[in-house]
């Protein structure tokens, strides 16, 4: 099968097509082909070896006719190829869910209470509420303002590593980044 028959039957491509149906099928073959994931996308495995996994994006790329995407998983910390057909956009978070992460964050502050000062002990978590609030009424600007005090607070206090590594920091941000308008 030389190139241009195989590109064809790829894209089902016939001799009767005329350039309407072509552009069709090239737009559809490109919607199958790709989801576009981007760097720090939070997805989902829906198929193989890790189905249910949760993590992010770390780099996307063609291989032959399909996309894989490098996927740094939460639970295994490891990164992992796997092909974007078998990824699904993590949805938006509930109010349950939110709630979860934000007390995930006010347990760590809790936990290295010993080593900050009884201030930020007292802030962090009523900013944290503050971000809560934000989330569950859709609010982009207050949410984005809470965070960024928070998480450069978190950086001042507990280092960056640990603020880079929290996995609730992360799907928060990812939430009113991506879903809030």
């Amino acid at each position: 099968m030389c190139l241009t028959d195989y590109f064809n039957y790829a894209f089902g491509i016939t001799q009767d097509d005329d350039v309407v149906s072509l552009v069709i099928k090239l737009k559809r073959f490109t919607k199958i082909m790709s989801k576009d994931y981007k760097q720090d996308d939070r997805v989902i495995v829906s198929t193989g070896k890790f189905k249910g996994k949760r993590g992010k994006v770390v780099r996307s790329k063609p291989i032959f006719s399909q996309w894989v995407c490098v996927v740094k998983l939460d639970e295994q910390d490891t990164d992992e190829e796997i092909l974007e057909k078998d990824l699904e956009a993590e949805n938006i978070l509930d109010l349950c869910e939110i709630s979860t992460e934000i007390t995930n964050i006010k347990k760590l502050v809790n936990e290295k209470a010993d080593k900050i000062s009884d201030k930020v002990v007292k802030e962090l978590p009523e900013h944290l509420t503050y971000l809560q609030k934000a989330l569950e009424s859709k609010e982009k600007l207050e949410s984005e303002n809470e965070y960024t005090y928070i998480s450069k607070e978190m950086e001042r206090v507990f280092g960056s590593k640990l603020v880079q590594k929290n996995l609730s920091l992360e799907k928060l941000k990812h939430y009113w980044e991506k879903f809030l308008k």
